[in-house]
């Protein structure tokens, strides 16, 4: 798939109803509701009823997320929307106690951080939307790219190795890196 120089925003794309984008943020995101979900007790099935529920909203809000808003970060507009979906959710079971005790606190909305750290979250979102841009290049950009970013190989080790020049490898490394920077501004 050919790139354009100039992208807009994974979130842009997804707002206007591109079906391609929609399914990379729910690809990148989706496991983490799923993860905080888990974290705050649920069972693996209401984690990814849970999961559903948020992603089903997103969609329907995504229009409306403003990053100028609050401190701007999708995250932080994501854990609103889970905290909320895991309360409904509740309150849909009818009190059972299928969320554990420390899922009590989402009925009044008082947790206001999701029960994992930003780091370790940010982490988990960069290996998922990386891999989601696998399929989007070629064989040769995405081994140069990937043995020099992930592996951590030098430039000249990756052409040597690649049979290309090294500056072939320095615009794959970019290109595949400019491209994340782009459509994961503001997420974190």
């Amino acid at each position: 798939m050919a790139e354009p120089s100039t992208s807009p925003t994974l979130l842009n794309l997804a707002r206007d109803g591109n079906g391609e984008a929609w399914t990379r943020l729910v690809q990148i995101y989706g496991p983490l509701v799923y993860r905080w979900s888990r974290g705050l007790g649920l069972q693996p099935s209401d984690a990814s009823d849970a999961m559903q529920d948020t992603m089903t909203s997103v969609s329907k809000d995504l229009s409306r997320y403003d990053p100028g808003v609050g401190s701007g970060k999708f995250r932080g507009w994501l854990w609103t929307i889970t905290r909320r979906r895991i309360a409904d959710l509740q309150r849909r079971q009818d009190g059972a106690e299928l969320l554990g005790s420390r899922a009590e606190r989402l009925v009044d909305e008082s947790l206001q951080q999701p029960p994992t750290d930003a780091d370790s979250d940010e982490v988990g979102v960069l290996h998922r939307a990386v891999l989601t841009f696998r399929p989007r290049y070629d064989s040769n950009t995405w081994r140069a790219f990937w043995m020099t970013v992930i592996d951590g190989r030098n430039c000249e080790d990756v052409a040597k190795d690649l049979g290309l020049t090294r500056w072939a490898v320095y615009k794959a490394r970019s290109r595949i890196l400019n491209r994340l920077r782009q459509d994961l501004d503001g997420f974190f």
